[in-house]
């Protein structure tokens, strides 16, 4: 499968975990890459700051990058939207 959209998990450093909605690719050199969207309003907050992570869908975790914490766009009642860069295998 090269691309996924559906359901995922992220798992931050500390443990936690947040339901999300993925739309994620996988290219040619094994790479992945895409969007995870957070409808829960009050966890964006939390959520601002995330660096890294991974992400949990069907199967191991996929690790990943996310080398922009500014490239969210503001909106009253959510959601937030984070761009990730994989990083090892895809998740999906």
């Amino acid at each position: 499968m090269n691309t996924y959209k559906g359901k995922a998990v992220l798992l931050v450093e500390d443990g936690r975990k947040f339901d999300a909605v993925a739309d994620l690719t996988k290219d040619q050199s094994r790479g992945w890459r895409g969007t995870l969207t957070f409808h829960d309003v009050p966890l964006i907050p939390v959520l601002l700051n995330v660096r890294n992570g991974h992400v949990l869908i069907d199967g191991p975790a996929g690790e990943f990058v996310r080398p922009n914490t500014s490239d969210w766009t503001p909106t009253s009642g959510g959601p937030l939207v984070m761009r990730i860069l994989g990083s090892g295998d895809a998740p999906f």
